[in-house]
């Protein structure tokens, strides 16, 4: 959220959330992704930063409480459900959905509220038609799709809940089938106004998809979806079972891309089939059995990548309501276990007793590991240099490690030093095992080639890694732009042109190309064409400093210092965090007798320096 300039501006921005799409990033592919529709996501970022500024603690708090209303509501809902069963069978099921730990990543990630904001508006929906089962009130179908609504603006995976209602009203309540008709239509009509209405105002839509995301994008063979479908289930059935250890990103190539033959495929089909063979079983009695694992493959279907390849091709994140099921089931076992009907209104001492034992358990390591992944979370470097001994395969994995360490010695220190060499050289292995991993990754190309071009000065290493960047992905354009710069330094002047040139057709309001390009002109006796490129930097941006400043260059090696100063004055206005600037202007006046501007400059040094 920080640095959104939609969310910076407060309350205010709330119209332009609603008429605007969710992200407008950076792609990997050089170009901007425009995607999503979540208002209700941004607008509660957007009232935070209002009333609390740019504060991310304040964040982190919202979104436990808003997980502590999630829980609530949950409980309240399974109340509602199992009305002849004991209220500890309703607690004992919440407590272990809520300590398990593949939840952190949506409580931890600030950008994942969207997850728990479906949850909230999907549960307190299911409640209101299942309110209009027992009442047969219209209102609670217009409440429940109001609800959905709301829980679609927060993420589109509420479509699912289109499945859910109805399962949960035939469990849970005694209907005829044609009574599921009118809860059935209007969940189909509110997703469909939430779907297809924001259409009509909302701008296209665009978010490029890259093989390491998930290969599966660009696999036409459809049975290999279906069979690399089942390792994603084991996946998903093993991290749900025993959650560790967990992951930021896994993408390619983690998760393999496998055909029937496979053995966790097998496996995994043998035990699906055995789970639906039992579903379908008990689905006429109404189990809870079966209702629990209906639960789970509905809800998990949707990341199964069979039908629809997802990004990142599985993800924590993906469990938070199939955990659900698993709390179901365990909690049903238990009292199985101890032979006590879970419809008792009451439940001997010893018995609850045998109850906190066997749920102490599983609560203590689950909340250790918890707590453990919690301190993980404390910032992306922390979490990205825990979790990649364990994403030796992932490609993505490898190149987010590699940014987070450049931005960390961007942030803190300087690349030249010497207490940076250990992570500088840390982020090359992990771009180059980036490259390994998938020779195609055009920016991890992209990535090695600045650091050899800026840290190491090994420029020969830093051309190559670019021209393969661009012969990778010629519209990629970044490489483009360092090369005009690598030759630029290496003072190949026709070249770095050409590289700039080509650069400025996708960017062509990027203020250091003109830059370089004035000077070059400069540099080769062309004053008109310096002149013509530092001008275009004025035109769309007149408070360029830069444009001031290599115009105060120009007068100045021209013998027109009076001019010269004039144009570095309005350059040290524009931009006083130009240490060396200040001191070449203080050392002028200085020079100059002018005591007073000569204590200006150094005083506003001095100023820009605390």
């Amino acid at each position: 959220t920080n640095g959104n300039p939609q969310i910076n501006k407060g309350v205010k921005a709330i119209p332009e959330i609603f008429t605007s799409l969710y992200a407008d990033v950076n792609a990997d592919d050089g170009s901007r992704m425009h995607f999503g529709y979540r208002p209700i996501v941004k607008t509660t970022f957007a009232i935070e930063n209002q009333f609390f500024g740019n504060a991310p603690h304040v964040s982190h708090v919202i979104n436990i409480l808003l997980y502590f209303l999630a829980l609530l509501i949950l409980y309240r809902l399974l109340r509602r459900l199992l009305t002849d069963y004991n209220p500890v069978f309703s607690l004992m099921v919440v407590l272990l959905f809520a300590a398990h730990p593949i939840h952190t990543e949506v409580v931890a990630s600030l950008k994942n509220r969207d997850e728990l904001l479906a949850f909230i508006f999907g549960f307190l929906a299911i409640e209101k038609f299942v309110q209009f089962i027992d009442l047969q009130k219209i209102k609670y179908v217009i409440y429940g799709m109001l609800l959905l609504l709301l829980g679609y603006l927060s993420k589109a995976s509420v479509l699912i809940y289109l499945a859910i209602i109805p399962l949960v009203i035939y469990f849970f309540r005694d209907v005829d089938i044609k009574k599921l008709v009118l809860p059935f239509l209007a969940v189909l009509a509110a997703l469909i106004i939430a779907r297809y209405v924001p259409r009509f105002f909302l701008p296209e839509a665009h978010r490029p998809s890259l093989f390491f995301e998930n290969p599966l994008l660009f696999e036409d063979d459809k049975l290999m979806h279906i069979s690399t479908g089942f390792s994603v289930l084991m996946f998903y059935l093993k991290k749900i079972l025993w959650p560790d250890p967990l992951l930021f990103y896994y993408g390619f190539d983690t998760i393999k891309i496998v055909g029937f033959g496979n053995i966790v495929v097998i496996i995994s089909m043998a035990i699906y089939l055995a789970l639906f063979g039992i579903a379908v079983y008990l689905f006429r009695k109404k189990h809870l059995v079966s209702f629990s694992l209906m639960l789970f493959f509905v809800t998990i279907s949707i990341y199964a990548n069979m039908v629809k390849p997802v990004m990142g091709i599985v993800a924590d994140r993906f469990m938070f309501i199939p955990v659900l099921s698993l709390s179901l089931l365990l909690v049903y076992l238990f009292f199985k276990l101890f032979k006590v009907n879970p419809k008792n209104s009451h439940i001997t001492s010893g018995q609850v007793n045998k109850f906190i034992v066997v749920m102490m358990l599983l609560l203590i390591p689950y909340s250790a590991v918890t707590i453990d992944r919690n301190n993980d979370w404390e910032d992306l470097l922390t979490l990205t240099s825990h979790d990649i001994k364990d994403l030796d395969n992932s490609a993505k994995a490898n190149f987010l490690y590699g940014m987070s360490l450049k931005n960390h010695i961007v942030t803190t220190q300087a690349y030249w030093k010497k207490e940076a060499q250990g992570d500088v050289n840390l982020m090359i292995k992990h771009f180059k095992k980036a490259v390994i991993i998938f020779p195609g990754y055009f920016d991890a190309w992209n990535q090695l080639g600045e650091i050899f071009m800026v840290v190491k000065k090994d420029y020969k290493r830093a051309d190559v890694c670019f021209k393969e960047a661009i012969e990778i992905n010629s519209e990629f354009r970044k490489p483009y732009y360092n090369l005009g710069y690598l030759n630029y330094t290496n003072k190949k002047y026709v070249l770095a042109k050409k590289h700039f040139l080509e650069y400025l057709e996708v960017e062509p309001h990027h203020i250091q190309t003109h830059s370089f390009l004035s000077k070059m002109a400069f540099k080769q006796k062309n004053l008109q064409e310096a002149l013509e490129w530092n001008k275009k930097i004025l035109e769309f941006n007149p408070d360029a400093a830069v444009a001031y400043f290599n115009m105060g260059n120009f007068l100045l090696q021209s013998s027109d210092t009076l001019k010269a100063v004039e144009n570095f004055e309005i350059a040290a206005k524009l931009n006083p965090a130009n240490k060396q600037l200040l001191n070449n202007l203080h050392s002028y006046f200085t020079k100059e007798g002018d005591e007073s501007k000569a204590n200006y400059y150094l005083n506003l040094n001095n100023t820009e320096g605390k």
